[in-house]
């Protein structure tokens, strides 16, 4: 039988806000379980510092302007989003028999052709749009702002978080004697920052409350984590699932609450705050139990590795930019799986070529030998202009591939002392 799939994608969690991941004050027994019994990465990288972006590379293991997601699409009735003739893995993998589900979080577009239902999800229970509370609405609000079943409307009485864990947790039920694929795009902790009372007396030595609710919520997170887990076992599925757990992008510096330390600044930056987030890999049996993998990769891989796994031919023609890691992580392949990786945020730009890395946003350019300093502290760009000069070379051969912006992406704006 081909192996279940399941994607947890958290929102805005910050990159070192795991306990295996260095955190002392959260508690994620359930994540961390799943580094235990799994492959944890520890430059693993999200396509984009933003959420629309980020996503697309995900779902097409494409650079997201090749996949025409340069920004943050609108949560609004707008005309933009990811395009029709992106190619999703839900699709590739409904194709290949697989039931599918979406189960969270959307933000590639309100109207009904970029829906879900219509990108290759047979199921959808979750939000269309970038951001939503996590308590039942008190009030009418707009349509592309409230939880869905499909197409269908809906006042969802829990907190979110718990609802995605159940809607998810029902699917695996419904489906344990077929191969499912699951994607489930929480939208914890992104803003606003909510917790339910729960979840909040976990943590009543903690003083500052937003600091507490964002406690809470990572708490409610990991909870939902544990709760899917545990539907694995129950269905005796669990040794024929790959679990992925990974994050959009970096934490907000702006929320004061969330920690990419030591990594520099975090969401909406191309620095390692921004794009370096944990990522866990676990499947029973087949990966190594508590081992880690230290090469860069990115979310870009995910496609590729996944169908590898599964054994489901891609598409005719379908160019990913990402590669299959089962051969980096069995240690057939010793090379890393990326000669260089690249990044753009509107008029920001990054690439990553072995240990150095050159970030150039508002006319700056800097140069970072990232094997020395993990912070971005110190730009060697005029110190080292041989290597810059071969990194923007680089940048160019790479910009010269994608296509122009399927619309304008507003640049980073953001300043930070």
């Amino acid at each position: 039988r081909k192996p279940n799939v399941i994607i947890i994608f958290t929102d805005d969690q910050g990159s070192v806000d795991l306990n295996c991941y260095g955190a002392k004050d959260l508690v994620t027994p359930h994540m961390d379980s799943l580094a235990k019994h799994g492959v944890r990465f520890t430059q693993f990288y999200a396509a984009a510092p933003v959420c629309s972006p980020s996503r697309a590379g995900l779902l097409t293991g494409r650079y997201p302007v090749r996949a025409g997601v340069p920004g943050n699409v609108p949560s609004k009735k707008g005309g933009v989003g990811m395009p029709a003739s992106q190619v999703t893995i839900a699709e590739t993998f409904k194709a290949a028999g697989y039931a599918t589900a979406h189960i969270g979080k959307w933000h590639l577009g309100t109207r009904s052709h970029f829906h879900p239902n219509t990108r290759g999800f047979d199921e959808f229970f979750g939000f269309l749009a970038g951001a939503h509370g996590y308590f039942p609405v008190k009030k009418e609000e707009r349509v592309y702002s409230t939880v869905m079943r499909n197409k269908t409307h809906l006042k969802e009485p829990e907190y979110l978080t718990d609802a995605f864990a159940r809607e998810t947790v029902r699917f695996i039920h419904k489906n344990k004697d077929k191969p499912f694929f699951a994607y489930v795009p929480f939208n914890a902790v992104h803003t606003p920052i909510e917790a339910s009372k729960k979840y909040l007396d976990r943590f009543l030595d903690v003083k500052n409350p937003q600091q507490k609710t964002y406690n809470a919520m990572v708490s409610a997170l990991d909870d939902a984590v544990g709760a899917i887990v545990a539907a694995l076992k129950e269905t005796q599925t669990e040794k024929n699932t790959l679990v992925i757990f990974m994050n959009d992008n970096g934490g907000p510096v702006y929320t004061r609450v969330q920690s990419n330390a030591p990594l520099r600044l975090g969401k909406l930056f191309l620095f390692e705050g921004g794009i370096r987030v944990p990522m866990i890999m676990s499947w029973p049996g087949v990966l190594e139990a508590g081992s880690i993998y230290r090469q860069p990769v990115s979310s870009l891989d995910i496609y590729p590795t996944l169908c590898a796994a599964a054994g489901v031919v891609l598409p005719p023609g379908l160019k990913l930019d990402g590669v299959n890691l089962f051969p980096h992580l069995n240690g057939e392949i010793k090379t890393a799986p990326h000669e260089a990786l690249f990044w753009s945020n509107g008029p920001n730009k990054a690439v990553r070529l072995g240990q150095w890395k050159m970030v150039q946003a508002h006319d700056h350019v800097w140069l970072f030998d990232l094997e020395k300093d993990i912070s971005e502290t110190k730009s060697l760009a005029k110190a080292k202009p041989e290597i810059l000069k071969t990194l923007q070379a680089k940048l160019r051969q790479w910009q010269g591939q994608m296509k122009p912006p399927a619309w304008p992406s507003k640049p980073n704006r953001r300043k930070a002392k």
